[in-house]
């Protein structure tokens, strides 16, 4: 151990030997001392409190003295000598100011997220908390909660619910995050939990409106009629999600570079169970494809003129649609119509976790674990589906009779409503 009186010519001169860093303590003061790196000098003290070293940090030299050092020293090295664990109490001291918005910006960086979920994030803290980002976590009891829940559920229910589920998932990561030195949560509960025990979660009826096999005619009318003037960017990405009932961002964000002409196959690497999805296509969307490939000059299957490089915004070329056809649908519901295609046309042929494969579902049981799926398993199924959709729209395609007729029997066994 260095020891040397600690004073302003001894500080100015002190070096680090070629070392990281080196610590001088005081010959006079005993725990006080300073710590010497190659780009810097600071104070430090030193003491035992319940049997374990504590050393904490008193300051840079330069702002601070060694004069103003030594005076701070024996103040903390006093406070030390009663068993006061000064870093313990300091680290208490920055939890317990933790905010919301602290708990938030942690949250967010450590979570691998996409632009959409970011936004939605986003938009819970400003819809639902905009006056509770300064407030610290601790501070956020069961009844601010309730009362929230309440008030924000008298705008939309549906919204209520989405902005506390967040926020429940939020407060449990800060539960995680944020612990004292010996390893209790700085909140012990998530007050969210209140909203389960109330039974205040509003139930809220799940969407099931998805097109009707007598619809696609006159829905394909309309993408036929869009697509003279607008182009077929819309009408053939619309077509993709309902014959491979991906969805939209799915389907948006697709690349040439995982689309494989050859073997008829798109990768779904961006998904929502973060699993990478492969799916082969039926022989008229693989020809769909292909003219698109033809023509393409980019690297998404879907340009759009916009800083994404791909299809972002189109609620107002849907709005078109729906006032063309005289249906009114979004893109999620033609992922509704693909699964019901594939429940009521193939249920009966292929298992439930062919079905969950072909929509990219996660399997919450044992048995699924065990069943694995090649891209061949699926061809069947996925021809069998668009199949189906030209069966009930040939009429308005423009694609031969031929190519209908030549499908084989066995492609053909779909019936005329699902």
């Amino acid at each position: 151990m260095t020891t040397q009186k600690i004073n302003k010519r001894f500080v100015d001169t002190a070096t680090c030997a070629g070392k990281q860093q080196l610590i001088y303590w005081d010959s006079e003061l005993k725990g006080f001392g300073l710590r010497v790196t190659p780009t810097r000098k600071t104070y430090v003290a030193q003491s035992r409190v319940d049997g374990k070293t504590v050393r904490i940090t008193l300051g840079l030299h330069g702002p601070l003295t060694p004069e103003q050092a030594r005076i701070e020293a024996k103040k903390r090295l006093g406070e030390m000598a009663v068993g006061i664990n000064i870093n313990k109490v300091e680290r208490d001291a920055r939890l317990k100011g933790i905010t919301l918005l602290d708990a938030y910006n942690e949250y967010i960086k450590s979570r691998t997220l996409t632009e959409n979920t970011l936004k939605d994030y986003a938009k819970a803290m400003r819809l639902g908390f905009p006056d509770w980002h300064h407030k610290t976590i601790q501070n956020i009891n069961r009844d601010l909660i309730e009362n929230r829940f309440n008030s924000l559920s008298k705008k939309s229910l549906a919204q209520a619910n989405q902005i506390f589920r967040f926020l429940r998932a939020l407060l449990n990561f800060a539960k995680e995050k944020y612990t004292s030195e010996d390893g209790e949560p700085l909140i012990p509960s998530n007050p969210c939990d209140r909203l389960t025990a109330l039974k205040k979660w509003h139930r809220i009826n799940r969407r099931t409106r998805y097109l009707e096999s007598q619809q696609l005619q006159a829905w394909f009318s309309a993408l036929d009629e869009y697509s003279l003037t607008h182009g077929d960017t819309i009408k053939d990405y619309c077509i993709f999600i309902l014959l491979t009932g991906c969805r939209e961002q799915e389907a948006a964000r697709l690349t040439w570079q995982n689309v494989d002409l050859s073997n008829s196959t798109v990768t779904f690497s961006q998904t929502k169970n973060h699993r990478i999805h492969i799916l082969p296509c039926g022989q008229w969307l693989t020809k769909i494809l292909t003219k698109r490939k033809e023509g393409s000059k980019g690297e998404y299957v879907f340009p759009a003129q916009n800083k994404y490089g791909h299809l972002k915004y189109h609620r107002k070329n849907i709005e078109a649609l729906n006032s063309l056809s005289g249906i009114e649908f979004t893109l999620h519901d033609l992922r509704r119509t693909f699964a019901s295609i594939v429940n009521h046309q193939l249920s009966k042929s292929f298992s439930l976790y062919t079905i969950k494969r072909l929509l990219n579902h996660s399997g919450n049981d044992v048995t699924s674990g065990y069943i694995q799926f090649g891209i061949d398993d699926l061809r069947e199924p996925m021809q069998l589906i668009e199949n189906f959709v030209l069966w009930h729209v040939e009429s308005q395609l423009e694609i031969t009779k031929s190519f209908i007729q030549n499908l084989t029997t066995h492609e053909l066994q779909v019936t005329n409503n699902f």
